[in-house]
């Protein structure tokens, strides 16, 4: 079974993830078993026919953005391993838009006993996330007890233990070729192979998919790939350009 975790903190967050789960049938098609953790405030409480469960949390107010992120992300991660069985986990979080319906039954195909995480890798230095994989990604149902004595709450749980690209490939699986991660690639460029975007903010990708609008174009994904690894040779000469996380 494919467990969806879907954490939200305020109203809009919680609007969004009301409007995906609306049109669910529109953006997901899931022969697989799955369910959903809604995991949020009880103040926001989100509506939905789909199999599901709520896990009541409020974040501490007088925490830093990625503080609270990153101890909301460890305390359901450990729930997860410790109370329910699944194949594996995805972290959706409310900027994230599958844009084909087969997204997470591709992405399924892909997992395999010995996976811990996939996801998007991220190949140049911005926020200290090299050679680490985006936080919107699928786990292992006992990957909090692999990762702990690597954890910090300092910064974005997204700066976890780095990998080596080429001895832990099958602990570790990419993803990039099928994910855009806006955040990094700094603007999106759709491809045929497309399945996965994080980092649209407002409703301009989902009103493509929904209402049919051309907001964003579809280029090959060679064009794709080599602007990519153009920014990231870019950061590697001049790494003073790397910025760091909003606080």
């Amino acid at each position: 079974m494919l467990q969806f975790v879907m954490p939200y903190h305020d109203g809009p967050s919680a609007e969004r993830f009301q409007l995906i789960l609306d049109h669910w049938n529109d953006l997901v098609e899931m022969a697989s078993p799955f369910h959903l953790l809604l995991a949020g405030p009880p103040s926001y409480r989100l509506r939905t026919q789909l199999p599901h469960s709520y896990f009541d949390y409020v974040e501490p107010p007088d925490e830093k953005r990625f503080r609270r992120i990153s101890k909301k992300w460890a305390t359901i991660a450990q729930h997860i391993e410790e109370n329910i069985e699944c194949t594996c986990w995805f972290w959706w979080e409310s900027d994230v838009t599958p844009v084909k319906k087969d997204c997470f039954e591709f992405f399924l195909r892909l997992w395999s006993e010995r996976t811990r995480i996939m996801g998007f890798h991220v190949k140049d230095k911005m926020w200290g996330m090299h050679h680490c994989l985006n936080g919107a990604a699928f786990y292992a149902r006992r990957y909090w007890s692999y990762l702990q004595p690597w954890f910090g709450f300092a910064g974005s749980f997204d700066t976890r233990k780095p990998f080596d690209p080429q001895t832990e490939r099958a602990e570790f699986v990419e993803l990039n070729r099928w994910y855009a991660l806006v955040h990094h690639e700094k603007r999106l460029r759709l491809t045929p192979a497309m399945r996965l975007v994080h980092g649209i903010k407002d409703l301009s990708l989902l009103e493509q998919l929904l209402e049919g609008k051309r907001n964003y174009t579809v280029v090959p994904g060679w064009y794709r790939a080599l602007r990519y690894r153009e920014r990231v040779f870019r950061l590697l000469l001049n790494p003073k350009r790397v910025g760091k996380p909003e606080s």
